[in-house]
């Protein structure tokens, strides 16, 4: 995904990479990332020098792992850098470590930095309302092999937005997968997830009744999908005050 934002940013007019990092042992590190993004040298190499890279550009985006998040979200407050974090697998003692920088610069915080999904996220909650008790939801997720959390963080977004217009918590009503006898209970709600090959990311919500079924779907056809609207995000961050956000501020 850094890949992919780096790309985004040298083709999209008026973004600019200032700075690119990576993990210490990263066998990437001195290389120009232009380079590794494929679009060409662009005179930024890949550094493990988080203050200097924080001092080079105007916003900051993550997409690194759980615990590099949480230290980066510290040091970027640390110096009032806004951030748009999209990292996910957080737990909650990091995502309340991220939101604690909120205080000192603008931080966003999204599961998925795709317009698409965040706009199904908001039309959920109608739908619930909207078909009542007479319909079972039912969550399914998809990505690649290589995706290490699970539910995803966008599906668990999705099941958050539903429960929100029920009385339920999502822990309470959220039951993930099924097997031996797992008769349906009332009102739970099947989250299940798949992981195979290059899936770049899928997510369907059912409601289904006797009679009828709906089925509100995203798939993603490419990881720029995502590298697009964190460019979005970082434009939307750096006019904004100290604060957390979410892409339901910037969708307005």
């Amino acid at each position: 995904m850094g890949r992919e934002i780096v790309n985004a940013a040298a083709t999209t007019p008026g973004f600019e990479i200032g700075a690119a990092l990576g993990r210490q042992s990263s066998p990437n590190l001195g290389a120009d990332i232009g380079i590794l993004a494929g679009v060409g040298a662009l005179g930024v190499p890949v550094s493990d020098d988080v203050a200097s890279a924080l001092s080079r550009g105007e916003v900051a985006i993550d997409v690194s792992q759980p615990a590099a998040s949480a230290a980066f979200a510290r040091q970027a407050a640390a110096v009032g850098k806004p951030l748009v974090v999209a990292t996910t697998g957080l737990s909650a003692d990091q995502l309340a470590s991220i939101r604690e920088g909120a205080g000192k610069a603008p931080v966003l915080i999204a599961a998925n930095l795709s317009l698409g999904i965040n706009v199904i996220a908001e039309i959920l909650p109608t739908i619930v309302r909207a078909l009542g008790e007479a319909y079972d939801v039912e969550l399914v997720e998809a990505h690649h092999r290589h995706k290490k959390d699970a539910p995803s963080g966008t599906a668990l977004r999705l099941l958050e937005a539903i429960t929100s217009a029920l009385d339920g918590k999502p822990e309470e009503v959220a039951r993930y997968g099924r097997s031996g006898l797992a008769p349906r209970r009332a009102g739970e709600i099947g989250v299940h997830s798949l992981r195979a090959g290059g899936i770049v990311g899928e997510h369907s919500v059912f409601f289904v009744s006797e009679g009828e079924q709906i089925e509100v779907s995203h798939r993603a056809f490419s990881r720029r999908t995502f590298a697009l609207g964190g460019l979005r995000a970082a434009a939307f961050l750096a006019e904004q005050k100290p604060g957390l956000y979410t892409m339901r501020d910037l969708l307005g």
